[in-house]
């Protein structure tokens, strides 16, 4: 029953999703044709709109998919949907899974569709040159890939700061979004806070971390520095996404308060 919950929100979440991530490919695709054409005013004009565009696609993709996870989560579990769904012989804990498990899958496809996107629209030598030095570097190798799990670690929370705001906010007899919408607010950016904390608190035994709260300008910074940076970021996402889920789990199990 867990694996239909989820293919069933799995199709639900991107369904709308379909026309967005289309959207991105073709301004990508129209992006590299205009990329063929520059040299002139006009050609760098053209490619510098369509690139702006499809930037905002990028942010655009990633940002709709979010919505449409928590929307689906406030619209099955505390909306007309359901009346029918908690009459379904699975229990509260599935019904979260499932949303939980469709949500991450979700961003992880838009994730997917965003970077396959990048790479029609701006990929040439210059990039390809580049990447090629990265990935010849063991460090810098690890630096680009650390750099893209935090990413997706951060995306992943921040669908369980939404998920959980909302079990939360719909606990109270009124005022349900607007407490949901505090919460998550609150949540996001408190982490942000309280890595920035424990990043300087590292850095007060760690004399290249504490200096990149000051003048960086005559300061060389190792690698061992960002892998610290980026090892502690994402110890932090899973620890408080892991404490959220759970967290959350547990009080939508205890009930359910449906509009």
């Amino acid at each position: 029953m867990l694996r239909k919950l989820i293919k069933y929100d799995f199709s639900w979440m991107n369904r709308n999703m379909v026309i967005i991530f289309t959207i991105t490919a073709i301004l990508s695709i129209f992006t590299r044709i205009a990329s063929n054409y520059t040299g002139s005013i006009m050609g760098d004009l053209i490619f510098g709109i369509l690139r702006g565009f499809t930037i905002a696609a990028f942010a655009n993709t990633v940002i709709n998919s979010v919505i449409r996870i928590w929307e689906r989560f406030r619209q099955s579990l505390y909306k007309d949907e359901s009346y029918l769904i908690h009459t379904l012989p699975v229990s509260k804990k599935k019904l979260y899974d499932s949303k939980t498990i469709s949500g991450i899958g979700t961003i992880l496809l838009s994730l997917v569709v965003v970077i396959t996107c990048f790479f029609i629209a701006f990929w040439d030598n210059d990039i390809y040159e580049y990447f090629r030095a990265i990935f010849k570097d063991g460090d810098m190798t690890f630096i680009l890939l650390g750099i893209l799990v935090t990413a997706i670690l951060e995306a992943v929370y921040a669908v369980n700061v939404g998920i959980f705001s909302l079990v939360v906010g719909y606990r109270s007899n009124n005022a349900r979004i607007v407490r949901s919408v505090i919460l998550g607010i609150f949540l996001y950016f408190a982490l942000q806070i309280l890595l920035l904390g424990i990043i300087y608190a590292i850095g007060m035994f760690n004399d290249s971390i504490k200096a990149m709260f000051g003048d960086t300008s005559n300061v060389v910074i190792e690698f061992s520095t960002y892998r610290t940076l980026i090892i502690t970021a994402d110890i932090i996402y899973l620890i408080f996404t892991i404490g959220l889920y759970f967290v959350g789990k547990r009080l939508f199990a205890n009930g359910v308060n449906v509009d």
